[in-house]
C-alpha cells in the first residue's frame, strides 16, 4: 500500500506475480541455453515443466477437495479450473473439445509462449513445453496419457495449428456424460 492508501486489485495482483515469476522463468531458460546450449534448456525445461503440473494439479486438487477424477468430464472441469487459475486467458486462449470418454482435444489460438519464443528469436529451435505441463496435470489426476508428448517445435510460430489430443491410458470409473 502507499502514502494515498491505495493497493493492487486482485486481479492485477495475480497478473503481476504471473508476469514475474514468467519473466524468471525465460530467464532461467535463456541463461541455460547460454551455459549449455538449446538441447540441454529443452531437455531440463520440458522435464521441469512437466513436474510444475503435477505439483500445480496436486495443490489445486487438494485446494477443491478432489481426491480423484471419474472421467473425461470431470478431467476436464479440473483442466478449465486449472487454466483459469495458472494461466489465464490473457495469457493464453485455447479450446478444449471432449472425444468421448477416452481423452479430449486441445487447440491453442493464442500462447503466451509463443509470443514470447518469437520476440526472442528461438521459435524455430525452442521445443515447446505447454503440453508437458498438461501432461504432468494428468500424472497428477491419475490419468496417464497412452502416449508421451512428443518433442516439437512451436505450431503458431510455423504458421501450423496448434493442437494435442491428450488420450487417456486406462479404463475411466465413470463414462463422461
Amino acid at each position: 500500500m502507499n502514502e494515498e492508501g491505495r493497493q493492487l486489485a486482485a486481479t492485477a495482483e495475480q497478473n503481476l506475480l504471473r508476469r514475474c515469476w514468467y519473466w524468471h522463468d525465460a530467464r532461467w531458460f535463456a541463461a541455460v541455453a547460454a551455459e549449455f546450449g538449446i538441447d540441454a534448456a529443452n531437455r531440463l525445461n520440458r522435464a521441469n515443466v512437466l513436474a510444475l503440473g503435477q505439483v500445480e494439479m496436486r495443490r489445486l486438487m487438494k485446494a477443491l477437495g478432489v481426491e480423484h477424477v471419474d472421467g473425461i468430464a470431470e478431467a476436464m472441469r479440473l483442466y478449465e479450473e486449472a487454466r483459469r487459475l495458472y494461466v489465464p486467458s490473457s495469457f493464453m486462449e485455447a479450446d478444449i473439445e471432449a472425444v468421448r470418454d477416452v481423452g479430449y482435444d486441445v487447440a491453442m489460438r493464442r500462447c503466451y509462449v509463443h509470443e514470447n519464443i518469437v520476440r526472442a528469436g528461438i521459435a524455430s529451435t525452442y521445443e515447446c513445453a505447454v503440453f508437458d505441463r498438461i501432461a504432468g496435470w494428468h500424472d497428477a489426476r491419475g490419468l496417464p496419457l497412452a502416449q508421451p508428448m512428443p518433442a516439437r517445435t512451436c505450431a503458431l510460430a510455423a504458421g501450423r495449428a496448434c493442437r494435442q489430443r491428450f488420450t487417456i491410458d486406462r479404463p475411466l470409473l465413470k463414462e463422461s456424460t
